[in-house]
C-alpha cells in the first residue's frame, strides 16, 4: 500500500522519529491506526450512552436549565487551558 501524506504531515511523523518515539515510519503509522481504532471502538461502544446524554441536555435545555453557548465554550476553554498547563 502506498500513502502520500501532506509535507506537514511528514514532519510531524519525522518530529516523532526523532524524539525517539518510533524507530521508523511503519512504527509510527501502525501505533497511529491502532489507536485510531480503539478510538473509533470507544466511541461505538459508547454510541447508546452517547446519544442519552444528548437527549438528556435537550431536555433540560427545554426545561429553561441549559447554559449559553458562551458559558459553554469559557468553560472548555478553561478545561483546555488546564489540562494544556498541567506538568508532565
Amino acid at each position: 500500500m502506498t500513502i502520500h501524506l501532506k509535507p506537514e504531515l511528514e514532519q510531524l511523523i519525522q518530529k516523532d522519529i526523532e524524539r525517539g518515539a518510533y524507530q521508523t515510519v511503519e512504527q509510527f503509522v501502525e501505533r497511529a491506526i491502532q489507536m485510531l481504532n480503539e478510538e473509533e471502538d470507544l466511541l461505538w461502544e459508547s454510541k447508546a450512552d452517547i446519544h442519552n446524554e444528548i437527549g438528556l441536555g435537550l431536555a433540560e435545555i427545554e426545561r429553561g436549565e441549559g447554559i449559553s453557548g458562551e458559558v459553554s465554550r469559557a468553560r472548555l476553554q478553561r478545561k483546555k487551558a488546564d489540562r494544556q498547563n498541567r506538568p508532565s
